[in-house]
């Protein structure tokens, strides 16, 4: 399913195909090979497999660790190898608890168990890595010499994109992977797309943390199995990638049931429907979740709210630690409002749940309630390993001695006690 990492139509990538063989023949010219030579050393990339080269004959399938073919200008290559522990193996879950099957989607993934919030699912390093742009400046200036139209110079630097730069780090893939690649989705087979490009641009998912010092220095990453993922604007699920093992992590960001499909977001939860099928449509998919389904003004309305809301938490806590008067379970009801909200919606992968839990941890800490503040501390530290695959915020928010540590322990009976 769609990662939906590339943008639309740009003028030095996407657009209509051309086989006019006159066409071909302006483009085989001698000065348009030079600036396309030109255009490879000014990207300074670099073609390598991470997190470390194969023994030779070794397939893919048969390393429980795999490998990724990368394509990864110097800079970001640098960075990785400098990772602290890079490469380390990466960390499994204890059992497979999915499986890939049909779905109304096509396939989909199915938990074969009941899941918890913040639980391990799959751990999978990508078959590939590589830019979500390439810029090739001196290619186009000279395609505009040779006199073409902008559609055929689109193309011309699509067909570019792919043969001289994404095709040798699929080649570097074994003959299984490369048809493993090969069968995921291409939505974009009909834009003028190569199915490499087709594949990466319908599939690709942000490799978080490697990036470019330049502009739009992003990568995106394709995977046999997470790909399989389909996307729903209420996800219970989410994708971490993790440096010094160079693999993802999927977990649960909210609780899932036995024979339930377990979706991930690839868009801003809580945009409205509209903005949200705009997006999404540009990768080829039409989203028919709960929340998109017509009509949607009372969905929309929520989402929007709890937008606005998140910019309230910290008012409405300074107002309440001001004034004694006030119930001291103000700004706690006030967040588990919204958590109600946020449970309709099925948006607890949201900012927004991770905001309100925060303000009623912070309010019972204010309140020198130590129980009920390590009981939502818990949610949110589960939480919080949903997204990073940590148990760092887990072991401290569940932690009387930490609660307990917080500047802010007991300010709010303090104040309580100063006006009497």
């Amino acid at each position: 399913m769609t990662g939906a990492l590339y943008s639309s139509t740009r003028s030095n990538e996407v657009d209509m195909e051309t086989n006019d063989c006159s066409t071909k023949d302006k483009i085989n010219t001698l000065s348009t090979v030079h600036a396309l030579q030109d255009d490879l050393a000014h990207n300074d990339l670099v073609y390598v497999t991470l997190p470390q080269s194969p023994s030779p004959n070794t397939k893919l399938a048969d390393d429980p660790d795999g490998w990724t073919q990368c394509l990864l200008r110097r800079p970001a290559l640098n960075n990785i190898l400098s990772t602290p522990d890079f490469p380390i193996r990466p960390q499994c879950p204890p059992d497979v608890c999915f499986q890939i099957r049909p779905s109304q989607h096509g396939l989909g993934m199915f938990a074969t168990r009941d899941l918890s919030m913040g639980e391990h699912i799959l751990t999978e390093r990508p078959l590939t890595v590589t830019p979500t742009t390439i810029p090739m400046p001196n290619l186009a200036k000279s395609l505009v010499r040779l006199g073409l139209t902008d559609e055929q110079r689109s193309q011309a630097i699509l067909d570019q994109w792919e043969s001289a730069f994404l095709r040798p780090c699929f080649e570097s893939l074994d003959a299984e992977t490369q048809a493993a690649f090969l069968d995921l989705a291409n939505s974009h087979s009909k834009d003028g797309s190569g199915p490499i490009l087709g594949v990466i641009r319908t599939n690709g998912f942000e490799v978080a943390g490697v990036v470019d010092p330049e502009p739009n220095g992003e990568y995106a990453a394709v995977c046999k199995i997470m790909c399989r993922i389909n996307h729903s604007c209420s996800p219970s699920a989410d994708r971490l990638f993790d440096i010094p093992s160079f693999s993802f992590q999927l977990r649960a960001t909210r609780d899932i049931k036995e024979g339930d499909e377990i979706f991930v977001s690839y868009c801003n939860v809580l945009e409205p429907a509209a903005d949200r099928q705009e997006y999404l449509a540009s990768y080829g998919i039409t989203c028919a979740c709960t929340s998109c389904k017509p009509d949607t003004t009372a969905s929309d309305r929520r989402r929007l709210a709890l937008r606005a809301s998140i910019d309230a938490i910290d008012e409405d806590f300074d107002i309440w630690m001001a004034d004694p008067l006030l119930a001291d379970d103000y700004t706690i009801n006030i967040s588990l409002r919204w958590i109600t909200v946020i449970e309709q919606e099925a948006l607890e992968a949201s900012d927004a749940y991770r905001h309100h839990l925060h303000a009623i941890v912070r309010a019972y800490v204010a309140l020198g309630d130590g129980e009920y503040a390590a009981k939502y501390g818990r949610i949110l530290g589960l939480w919080a390993l949903g997204q990073s695959g940590k148990e760092d915020m887990l072991r401290r928010m569940e932690s009387l001695e930490y609660l307990r540590g917080r500047p802010d322990w007991g300010m709010r009976v303090c104040v309580d006690h100063e006006e009497e």
